[in-house]
C-alpha cells in the first residue's frame, strides 16, 4: 500500500480532494490532504504576507511530523510549484511525483514567470494582469479565485468549487522556487507522472505535457475533463495514482 500526499492548487483547500482521497483510502492506501495556510478551512490565517515558501513548509511539516517516507506527492496546478520544492529538499522521502495539470518550475522560476512561457502571447497578459490587478485593488495583496467555468469544470460542480475557493496572496505566485545545488530538483526523484486535463483551453499545461512526453523517467496521461480533475473525475484520478504507485 502507498502513502499519498495530495497538494492543492491555488484558492483551493483539502475539500477538493474529498472523493479522490476516499477512493484511495477505500483501496487501503494512506492519504494526507493538507490545506495551505490561508486557504480552505485555514482561511482565517490568510494574509498578503503568505508566500510560496509558507505553503512548501505546510506540506513539509506533514512529512516531518508524521515521519513519512516513500511518499507519492501529487500536486495540482499551483501545487506543482510546491511539490517541486519538496522534491528538491527531501528527495530521499519521496517515491514519486505526480503533476496534476500543474506547473513544473525550474530553479528561479515563479508561477507568474512561467505564464508567458506556457501561454500564447495574446493570452498570458489576461491571466497575469488579472492576478496583479486583483491584488492591487484596495492594496489588499490578494488574488480573487478564477471562476470554475473558466477552467472548464463541469457545470454540475461549478457552484461547489466557486463557493469553496477563497482569495490567495499574490506573493505565492510571485516568489520563485529556489532549488539547491545544480537545480535538478525533481530529477532526483526517479518516477514522475504528468496528468493533463485535456478538455479545456487556453491551458498553460499543454506546454508541460508536451515537454515531458517521451522524456526518460516520465509518463504522461490525458484525462477528458476540465482543470479540476479531482473534482470532475475523482475515481479515475485515484486509479491513475494507484497504477503509478504500484
Amino acid at each position: 500500500m502507498a502513502i499519498f500526499i495530495l497538494a492543492t492548487g491555488a484558492w483551493h483547500g483539502s475539500w477538493c480532494y474529498r472523493d479522490t482521497a476516499k477512493a484511495l483510502r477505500d483501496a487501503g492506501h494512506t492519504v494526507f490532504t493538507p490545506t495551505y495556510t490561508g486557504n480552505g478551512d485555514r482561511f482565517h490565517q490568510s494574509s498578503q504576507a503568505v508566500t510560496l515558501e509558507t505553503h512548501v513548509r505546510d506540506v513539509a511539516g506533514v512529512i516531518e511530523s508524521e515521519e513519512l517516507t516513500d511518499v507519492v506527492l501529487c500536486g495540482h496546478s499551483y501545487g506543482g510549484m510546491v511539490i517541486t520544492a519538496l522534491a528538491d529538499r527531501m528527495p530521499g522521502k519521496i517515491r514519486g511525483l505526480c503533476y496534476l495539470d500543474a506547473f513544473v518550475p525550474e530553479h528561479g522560476q515563479s508561477l507568474n514567470t512561467l505564464l508567458p512561457l506556457a501561454l500564447p502571447p495574446e493570452v498570458f497578459p489576461i491571466f497575469l494582469d488579472g492576478f496583479r490587478n486583483a491584488a492591487r485593488d484596495n492594496n489588499c495583496g490578494m488574488m480573487n479565485p478564477v471562476p470554475a467555468a473558466v477552467f472548464g469544470i463541469s457545470e454540475e460542480n461549478q457552484a461547489w468549487v466557486d463557493r469553496r475557493c477563497v482569495p490567495q496572496p499574490l506573493a505565492t505566485f510571485e516568489l520563485p522556487v529556489l532549488l539547491k545545488g545544480d537545480g535538478t530538483g525533481i530529477e532526483l526523484v526517479k518516477r514522475k507522472l504528468y496528468i493533463l486535463a485535456d478538455k479545456w483551453d487556453p491551458s498553460p499545461f499543454r506546454h508541460f505535457a508536451a515537454k515531458f512526453e517521451g522524456k526518460p523517467g516520465w509518463d504522461v496521461e490525458k484525462m477528458p475533463c476540465g482543470h479540476d480533475v479531482m473534482v470532475d473525475m475523482p475515481n479515475e484520478l485515484a486509479q491513475a495514482l494507484i497504477r503509478f504507485a504500484a
